[in-house]
């Protein structure tokens, strides 16, 4: 398996490096004339069959990687170190995620799906082989060429080295001890799709990116080149919002600490070309509709590109710590750090070569206008980016740089991100009201005031539980004291604090307002063209799903915000230490904990597994449990590995409209007694609705478009 793995993987790295010169030297060929238009065309052929052998070859490593895994082939050393020691229903799909799951295997998954994504824009173009097409082609092989030298040369990245003859026994199996298998901690399902997702997203990243140095190699600047990346951009930002939301679900319900984002510097990497990616597809749009944007979307498109390489590289350098990041390996840190470089130095090179081709049509005339809040808005994206990756690798950079050698807390994120999405959201809620080039008050006035109107009553709600609810839990928290307290005093004054999620809570309710308004004025509009009532909704996303699913993401975007300042800024937590019999009470955050029973077993694989049963009641006025407001059960474990003795936490957790009640067992303390992590996280509920409604919005916004203005704000202006 070893050989013919490898075999394949040089192979691969053989036909991209002929692949990219036939697409080159086809690009060459254009200019040539008659003849030169037929020597393009037969070497463009040939570069796109090319192109699909790559694909196929990096396909098959691939499927010999899921055949090992499937009939527990240990000859691979990668198969060997991840294989999944679970006898769960899920066995089998743990073992199909062992394909990705450490690090050679993802790096060679992630290649294999950009020469997909290859293969894919060569099949759509294989009719008409541009210049434009090639010139892109060509690039994406450069890309996969340095991916598969990463793999070949670095035995820390090759997944076909073979398992030493010393760890097989003679029937081919394992000898005891020799592997601890795959970490416990990926067997869950969210982490079955979060890395797929991920690199969905990642992969298709590449797409803009070498479309827009096609461009910039050909000349062709005309929107042609956003024509055929705008929607692997969408298609691209699906996935890695998936990818973001499944990384948070399986933080919350995995990791045993209650939360969902940790400012780590691998989740930081995703977050980096998330945000770049959002100011890309809003760039494409303005460049398509209105001739604008065409630096900036050439430049958030390469951005984007670097941002995903520099997430591989603080995974993989191993110069930046994370509990998620892989060893050092010197050659990653080379060889991701030289893609980095070459493709900055490349965007730059060639726009200035063709800064004279780029004068845009028709430039801003106000801020105060839909051209203006766009700009803005990729401003705050690109900027936000920026600032993220450069505080995440801080702690490699030289001391004489600013924070240079320091570990950034998430406490300095927090201060910086919170400020930042509250100014976010209120941008994307009036940028829809705004006109194209400029906007008059009275027009202004005419698109704002039923939303004005709608936003006021949410924010009535909204305020209403802010000074029940949440107010009295800051209150509690720092009366309290501990770490907790400390770590919201760093964010700054109580006033201050309140203040900034009160204009969260106002964004909030605005853009849920100028969202709904939009999608009710088009529900309306197809009223008004004799749909029925129920007829209405689907057919404003059939004519209009660019639009309408546009909004709705905005939708969901609002009430993940509302979810962001409940369960990200007002937690309560407190540790309770109760007595290890039946019977014994613990009480925090407004509910009181009683044990029912606790089972202490071992399973299949001689894994502890210490499991308390807890029934869940109101606590009365008196402090003591309403036992006829009992309203569940909760069952979190600790379990320890038997060869690795890492400890791993199954929290529960009790979920209710407006919060969750999070425990996580930590163990036995000196005196036996139980240490259960209790956290209160209001408002968390909207996190993962808000989540599935953004998702579904750019779901149907990507799909096909059928022009109707039915949701365009008065543009009168």
């Amino acid at each position: 398996m070893s050989l013919i793995g490898n075999i394949m993987q040089n192979l691969s790295l053989a036909v991209g490096a002929v692949a990219f010169v036939a697409l080159m030297a086809s690009v060459a060929a254009t200019r040539g004339g008659t003849t030169g238009e037929k020597r393009a065309s037969a070497l463009a052929n040939t570069g796109f069959m090319l192109v699909f052998a790559n694909a196929l070859l990096l396909t098959l490593c691939i499927g010999l990687i899921l055949v090992c895994f499937l009939t527990e082939n240990m000859t691979l050393s990668y198969v060997a170190m991840n294989f999944p020691v679970d006898d769960s229903p899920l066995r089998v799909l743990y073992q199909v995620a062992g394909v990705w799951a450490g690090r050679q295997g993802s790096l060679l998954f992630w290649t294999w799906l950009i020469s997909l994504f290859a293969a894919a824009t060569a099949w759509r173009r294989m009719r008409q082989t541009d210049a434009l097409t090639c010139a892109a082609l060509g690039v994406t092989e450069v890309v996969i060429v340095l991916f598969t030298c990463a793999m070949a040369l670095s035995d820390a990245n090759n997944a076909f080295i073979a398992t030493p003859a010393e760890y097989l026994n003679a029937d081919g199996s394992l000898v005891a001890g020799a592997s601890s298998g795959m970490n416990p901690l990926l067997l869950h399902w969210a982490m079955v799709l979060h890395p797929p997702a991920t690199f969905i997203g990642y992969a298709g990243c590449t797409v803009p990116f070498t479309y827009a140095i096609g461009a910039l190699i050909t000349g062709d600047l005309s929107a042609r080149w956003v024509e055929h990346a705008d929607r692997v951009a969408v298609f691209s930002f699906i996935f890695l919002t998936i990818g973001m939301v499944l990384g948070a679900v399986w933080a919350y319900v995995v990791l045993g600490w209650g939360g969902f984002w940790a400012w780590d510097a691998v989740e930081n990497a995703s977050f980096m070309s998330w945000l770049t990616a959002i100011a890309m597809i809003h760039s494409f749009t303005l460049y398509r509709r209105r001739g604008v944007f065409k630096r900036w979307s050439l430049f958030a498109a390469t951005i984007t590109f670097i941002f995903v390489v520099l997430g591989t590289f603080i995974t993989r350098s191993g110069l930046v710590q994370s509990v998620h990041a892989f060893a050092e390996d010197p050659v990653s840190t080379y060889f991701f750090l030289g893609i980095m470089i070459a493709a900055a130095l490349s965007f730059l090179l060639l726009l200035l070569y063709r800064n004279a081709a780029l004068a845009e049509d028709d430039e801003i005339e106000s801020l105060l206008s839909k051209n203006g809040s766009y700009y803005i808005t990729d401003l705050v994206c690109i900027v936000g980016a920026c600032l993220v990756a450069y505080l995440t690798v801080s702690s490699a950079l030289p001391s004489w740089l600013p924070l240079g050698g320091q570990v950034v807390s998430a406490g300095v994120y927090n201060a910086v991100a919170r400020p930042a999405t509250a100014l976010f959201g209120l941008l994307m809620a009036v940028c829809p009201l705004l006109g194209w080039r400029r906007t008059e008050g009275a027009a202004f006035w005419r698109n704002f005031r039923v939303p004005l109107f709608i936003g006021v009553v949410v924010l009535v709600a909204l305020e209403a539980y802010f000074a029940l609810e949440l107010v009295p839990a800051y209150d509690a928290i720092i009366a309290a004291g501990g770490d907790a307290a400390a770590t919201l005093a760093e964010q700054g004054p109580r006033l201050y604090y309140l203040a900034v999620a009160e204009v969260s809570l106002v964004a909030a309710a605005l853009l849920f307002a100028s969202s709904a308004y939009l999608l009710g004025r088009g529900v309306r509009g197809r009223l008004a063209k004799s749909d029925s009532a129920l007829a209405a909704p689907v057919n404003l996303f059939r004519r209009s799903p660019a639009q309408a699913g546009g909004y709705l993401a905005h939708l969901g975007c609002a009430i993940a915000l509302v979810g962001l300042v409940g369960s990200g800024m007002f937690v309560q937590e407190q540790t309770v230490n109760v007595a290890a019999e039946v019977g014994a009470q613990g009480a925090a955050g407004g509910y009181t904990l009683t044990v029912e029973n606790i089972d202490d077993t071992f399973d299949a694989h001689d894994n502890r597994i210490m499991t308390v049963d807890l029934a869940v009641a109101r606590t009365a006025s008196d402090g003591a449990a309403d036992e006829s407001a009992t309203i569940g059960t909760l069952a979190p474990a600790i379990e320890v590995s038997a060869t690795t003795q890492q400890q791993t936490l199954h929290a529960s957790v009790l979920t209710f409209p407006t919060e969750d009640l999070f425990v996580a067992f930590q163990g036995l303390n000196a005196d036996g007694s139980l240490s259960l992590s209790v956290k209160v996280n209001p408002l968390i509920l909207c996190n993962w609705v808000g989540g599935a409604i953004c998702i579904a919005g750019i779901v149907l916004a990507a799909l096909p478009r059928r022009a109707t203005p039915l949701l365009a704000a008065d543009d009168r202006g």
